[in-house]
């Protein structure tokens, strides 16, 4: 089960929190996948970016389970 996370004496549901660092995380990631050749062959570059939200996410919850920070 993923914990709230408390900032400044207000908790926030971990996934929630999870999910904002995602956004964050693929706001970075998006611009270098364009620099690609690779990105610019693509038929459907909103279903990429789909596709990149969930595997951020799915990595960011291993790495935080993997570390312990999850319980």
């Amino acid at each position: 089960m993923i914990n709230d996370i408390n900032i400044g004496g207000v908790y926030f549901p971990g996934l929630l929190v999870i999910a904002l660092v995602t956004l964050v995380c693929i706001l970075l990631f998006v611009p270098l996948f364009s620099f690609s050749r690779l990105y610019r062959c693509l038929p459907c570059r909103p279903l990429m970016g789909l596709s990149v939200c969930i595997v951020t996410f799915f990595l960011l919850l291993q790495g935080l389970n993997a570390l312990g920070l999850l319980a």
